[in-house]
């Protein structure tokens, strides 16, 4: 069971104190200049948000850090977006890997379910999900936080939403043995989130290889 920590956003869309990576990232990822620090105890946090805790060294470092040594266990986030050509009738998938700051893997490709192209991007963005968990399958890693803009990406994992149709049935049933260490996180799209336009941009160029 992973240590209780508590998280100090001295920089970040909201500053705060949060009991939570999950919290804590939506604060701090993508966030030009972020300053962040896990503690043990949330005095401590709030101490390090407050400015009395020393870390004019530490911010320095915890800026440049990954934001999963702030977790227990390797982590990785990884964007995962859908794309549709009206005119071929085909969707494409994308997703993008970041340790941390840095992207270490990316993958992209055309939409393998015939049925599936009735719903457009959102199939793409179902396949990059899958695809993306399966990638991670194989790597040394204990948990990931799927981006995605399309929240249905999410509600249809958790159950929040109904599965209507064969291709969000399938999905649900493949993304249920994963849960414990796949989590998600819904982003804006086309906002500039870095990550979430870098898997636009690769479903988008999976289309024109056609």
């Amino acid at each position: 069971m992973a240590v209780k920590k508590y998280y100090g956003v001295k920089v970040g869309r909201m500053q705060g104190v949060y009991k939570t990576w999950a919290e804590c990232q939506k604060q701090v990822i993508g966030y030009k200049g972020a300053l962040f620090k896990s503690f043990p105890t949330e005095a401590e946090a709030k101490e390090y948000v407050a400015g009395i805790a020393p870390a004019a060294a530490d911010d320095a470092a915890e800026q440049m850090a990954s934001p999963v040594n702030t977790t227990a266990g390797k982590h990785y986030d990884i964007y995962v977006d859908g794309s549709y050509d009206n005119n071929k009738k085909q969707y494409s998938w994308g997703f993008a890997v970041y340790d941390g700051p840095t992207v270490i893997h990316t993958s992209s490709g055309v939409g393998k379910d015939a049925n599936a192209v009735a719903i457009r991007n959102v199939a793409g963005e179902l396949e990059a999900t899958i695809e993306a968990v399966q990638w991670a399958e194989n790597q040394e890693v204990d948990t990931i936080t799927i981006h995605h803009d399309y929240i249905g990406i999410s509600e249809w994992a958790t159950g929040k939403w109904k599965t209507n149709n064969t291709i969000t049935q399938n999905y649900a049933h493949f993304i249920s043995s994963y849960l414990q260490w796949v989590k998600f996180n819904k982003v804006a799209g086309h906002t500039g989130v870095a990550g979430n336009e870098l898997a636009d941009k690769l479903a988008g160029e999976a289309l024109k290889k056609l």
